[in-house]
């Protein structure tokens, strides 16, 4: 038994409406159906609107982060041409990682000859880089004596040389491998730095910049 909500008389539990003042005893919810459903959809508009708000926010604040940073980053060496936000730079005697690949330029040495019988021609100079490449990656990594070039101050972009030191070599890699050799390339003589790139992975941007001081 309950009581009647306007007469507090006894009635049933399951009546719908109080016998004695017929006062209907659902509640307000049951009593009018289609303006709850109206409500509830309104309730589901505001709070998917709310969302999605929040969520265009949030990417808008971290599309803005990302262009900050990328505007802020700054360049060891300021005066080299054709600058790239992944560029790790370095100098001999450091370490860079690109792509999995820990490059560590042990020496950089500039030789007018490479024997006896290996003088570099007029106007050039042997550009001998000793390094070693250790694989820091989960996967087996290649590596390859032409994923090195040089670029020159007057802007030449230059592989390195066939006829030099390129003990390097190629191969792969497995998890925790080490290789060194060294990369030779025959470049101009020039009074401003040059610069050995290392770009292990042609399909993404991440380099190695090494300064090579004249």
């Amino acid at each position: 038994m309950k009581k009647c909500k306007s007469c507090q008389t006894n009635i049933d539990d399951k009546a719908k409406k109080c016998p004695n003042c017929k006062t209907d005893q659902r509640n307000w919810f049951v009593r009018h159906k289609i303006l709850t459903s109206i409500l509830a959809i309104i309730v589901l508009v505001i709070i998917g609107s709310a969302l999605g708000s929040s969520k265009d926010s949030k990417n808008g604040s971290t599309a803005t982060g990302g262009s900050s940073n990328s505007q802020a980053k700054t360049y060891r060496f300021n005066e080299r041409a054709d600058k790239q936000t992944k560029d790790v730079e370095i100098v001999a005697g450091e370490s860079g990682t690109v792509d999995g690949r820990k490059l560590t330029v042990v020496s950089v040495e500039r030789k007018a000859s490479l024997g006896a019988y290996q003088d570099a021609p007029s106007g050039k100079i042997y550009v001998v880089a000793s390094v070693t490449i250790e694989n820091t990656s989960d996967k087996t990594q290649t590596y390859n004596v032409f994923d090195f070039r040089i670029q020159t101050a007057s802007g030449q972009v230059i592989d390195p040389t066939i006829m030099g030191d390129n003990s390097l070599n190629s191969g792969d890699l497995v998890k925790g491998g080490k290789v060194s050799g060294n990369v030779t390339f025959e470049a101009p003589v020039e009074t401003a730095s040059q610069y050995i790139i290392y770009k292990p992975n042609s399909a993404i941007s991440d380099r190695v910049i090494v300064e090579v001081k004249q």
